[in-house]
């Protein structure tokens, strides 16, 4: 009863920053979700995909503003920021065109990448000036996310269901999201500036420049990994046997699971070099997933439970990734790393999900889960060789 207590009185204390995190992934969601729908409904996926691409690449460039954000207060970034998102979103009603589509993909590209950096700005705030509360508050956002997600998903699929799927319900909800993203409390946001120290005006990369292009090199690396299997998990599971209606309900499963296991990494003991579990999760889960698509027979149950530890393992992968980064970034250039960390994650998801795409179409499922299991193997070992040198030159200053 105590430690309930405890993460009741602990989710009250953060209410204001929780509480813009939740509603800022919810109205991201149902827009998303909602778009897409509108857009097959009407024919025009190919403008779907040109605005998903634009969305990519322009929040793959957010660092490029990051000096720009200097002296800059906290909320004020999110006010103008969040204009710029809505009116991306707003643009998501016309589906028609596809200079609209690359438009809209890349405003609300930006505004959500900088909105996003906010966020997790706001977060390095608290979890400075509350140690104690560190390994909650930098898990939280993921954790939220994933709870903002599944919520998004069946509140949508619900209106659609109980109303109608027509262009005018599909034009409602677009409307509300981009309202909903103006209407964010941002009054909670603080007002602390933004400091970066120590570097050039005319250029956007970290003092060490060479480690800089290297973090943002094995980012990027990671992103591909994260998105190789992920947005065509339906059409695997299609492929080796499951109806329609199981994969939905399938991936509905696996979407819980992966957001109960987020409570599983809050606990204390991930706290205390999350680098070490970071390696040894990424290196258990990739052998267990290669062993599933070496399997010939019963390749349905071996897909599913190569999906369940990859439910756990991503989870894992972005919660254990955070905390490492607040201990690795050097606080006078966080921003800029901040930035590098989701411009890579989002330059590899364009390549990701593509290459994924490709690899199942010209080979197989099987082959696909063997790529995917050495590449997160991989991410393991190369992020922690990376947070061990970020660790090794502090230890030298």
């Amino acid at each position: 009863m105590k430690g309930i207590k405890r993460y009741v009185g602990t989710l009250k204390k953060y209410k204001p920053l929780l509480g813009y995190i939740t509603l800022f992934y919810l109205v991201m969601g149902i827009s998303k979700y909602t778009q897409i729908l509108y857009f097959q409904q009407n024919g025009r996926l190919m403008n779907f995909s040109l605005a998903y691409s634009a969305m990519a690449v322009a929040g793959s460039l957010s660092f490029l503003v990051a000096n720009l954000l200097e002296k800059v207060a906290l909320r004020k970034v999110a006010n103008t920021l969040g204009l710029v998102y809505a009116v991306g979103m707003f643009l998501r009603v016309f589906f028609q065109s596809r200079v609209v589509a690359i438009i809209s993909g890349s405003l609300s590209g930006v505004g959500a990448a900088i909105l996003i950096l906010v966020i997790r700005r706001w977060l390095y705030l608290e979890a400075d000036r509350n140690s104690q509360d560190r390994q909650f508050l930098i898990s939280s956002r993921y954790t939220l996310m994933q709870i903002a997600s599944l919520l998004a998903t069946l509140m949508t699929g619900l209106i659609l269901f109980a109303i109608s799927a027509s262009n005018r319900v599909y034009v409602i909800i677009l409307i509300a999201s981009a309202l909903g993203i103006i209407l964010l409390p941002t009054g909670s946001v603080p007002s602390d500036e933004i400091k970066i120290e120590k570097r050039s005006r005319a250029i956007t990369l970290p003092d060490n420049r060479v480690r800089g292009l290297l973090y943002l090199g094995v980012v990027i690396f990671m992103g591909i990994a994260t998105s190789l299997v992920d947005p065509i998990a339906p059409a695997i599971l299609r492929s080796v046997g499951y109806s329609v209606a199981s994969v939905s309900l399938t991936m509905a499963i696996l979407g819980i699971v992966a957001m109960l296991s987020a409570f599983l990494f809050q606990l204390p003991v991930f706290n205390r070099r999350p680098d070490n579990y970071f390696w040894l999760i990424e290196s258990v889960s990739g052998i267990i997933i290669i062993f599933c698509g070496l399997m010939k027979r019963n390749q349905a149950i071996w897909t599913m439970v190569a999906f369940g530890v990859m439910a756990v393992e991503g989870t894992g992968f972005f919660i254990l990734k955070e905390l490492i980064e607040y201990e690795m970034f050097p606080k006078n250039e966080l921003v800029l790393y901040l930035g590098l960390a989701q411009s890579g994650f989002l330059i590899g998801d364009a390549i990701g999900a593509p290459l994924g795409t490709t690899l199942f179409q010209l080979t197989n499922s099987r082959v696909l889960l063997v790529v995917y299991g050495t590449m997160i193997m991989l991410c393991g070992f190369l992020y922690k060789t990376l947070s061990r040198s970020f660790r090794r030159d502090r230890c030298f200053r």
